[in-house]
């Protein structure tokens, strides 16, 4: 059996619309995988949750079972979570989950306010009302291994994540420790899906406006092209692209056609054309994150080129014909 990868432009058309801009900035979409922070769950098609011993196992094993079937690459599911105990597992979850919480009571905090007034509404006595105040503290304590069918250890978390808030009577009540220690599960549940596998991100990003050093041609015709990403990307980006030719070493031009680059998933191109602007300009805040953006993207590509081959590899040992594509696979385990 063969995989074809069905990666590219198309794969970044789908996902959750994140807003992270500035109000009056102009911006451009940008649509692509973020990496797992590690390859462990790239052979993992199906997944166990044990029972997950200490007084937040059982909460953990749920939400860590709800996080990896909601984990999505490419529009399909990464993992199957099956029943502990089913015939064909890649991977089991073992381990435990604790919690600790204390109420700690404060100094009171003192409000000192006008009790009385002259008659030029000058205060000549004051009261100093005191409220009750209070720490509340929730520490967790997750510890976790994904065992292999070989019984190696595919990836481990043990942390000890802690939140505390302080109130006082005059502003509110003290927080629910129910819900501070389910915030702190979910939230840990969440960092080992990120850690298994990669997740679709679309967001607008910031577009340089300055056109200083351009001729007066290429000022109004890039003007225009900022105009446009208000109302028609494509149309900005290939605005921009005309301008590149006759602006080699402009970096604002230069490093907004990296970002047209990289909202096409053309991503060797984007840094190609991003080192050129801090060729020009090597300290440019906003060309180095976008470097790290894209070097991100980047190795995310590979990892969802590197599960096609696992799979493919797999498909071909257990069946030794046919063809099925990235998609069917995805699917399969998933």
């Amino acid at each position: 059996m063969k995989f074809t990868n069905a990666t590219g432009a198309g794969a970044l058309c789908a996902g959750l619309a994140l807003a992270a801009t500035s109000v009056h900035a102009e911006t451009l979409t940008v649509g692509a995988h973020l990496p797992a922070s590690t390859d462990a769950g790239l052979e993992i098609e199906t997944i166990s949750v044990d029972t997950l011993s200490g007084s937040k196992g059982a909460q953990l094993a749920f939400e860590l079972k709800d996080a990896l079937q909601k984990a999505r690459a490419q529009n399909e599911t990464w993992f199957e979570v099956v029943a502990i105990g089913a015939t064909s597992v890649d991977a089991v979850i073992q381990g435990s989950a604790g919690i600790e919480s204390s109420v700690i009571e404060l100094e009171p905090k003192g409000e000192r306010k006008c009790a009385k007034k002259d008659e030029d509404k000058k205060c000549i006595r004051y009261k100093t009302t005191y409220y009750d105040c209070s720490r509340t503290e929730v520490s967790f304590y997750p510890d976790i291994e994904i065992i292999g069918r070989d019984g190696a250890i595919l990836y481990a978390a043990r942390d000890e994540i802690s939140r505390s808030k302080e109130v006082c009577a005059d502003t509110g009540s003290p927080p629910s420790i129910s819900e501070m220690s389910e915030s702190l599960v979910s939230g840990f549940a969440w960092r080992v899906r990120t850690a298994l596998a990669p997740r679709f991100l679309e967001r607008e990003y910031r577009i340089l406006e300055r056109r200083k050093g351009l001729e007066k041609a290429d000022r109004k015709a890039f003007k225009q092209a900022v105009k446009l990403t208000k109302s028609d990307q494509d149309a900005a980006c290939d605005a921009f692209k005309s301008l590149e030719a006759s602006n080699p070493q402009h970096v604002s031009v230069l490093f907004n056609v990296a970002i047209c680059h990289e909202r096409n998933g053309e991503f060797a191109l984007s840094l190609e054309t991003l080192q050129r602007a801090l060729a020009v300009e090597p300290q440019k805040l906003m060309a180095l994150e976008s470097v790290d953006r894209v070097d991100g993207w980047m190795r995310a590509e590979d990892q969802l080129a590197a599960r096609v081959e696992i799979l493919n590899r797999r498909y071909a040992d257990v069946d030794g014909a046919g063809e099925v594509t990235e998609e069917t696979a995805l699917a399969d385990g998933g």
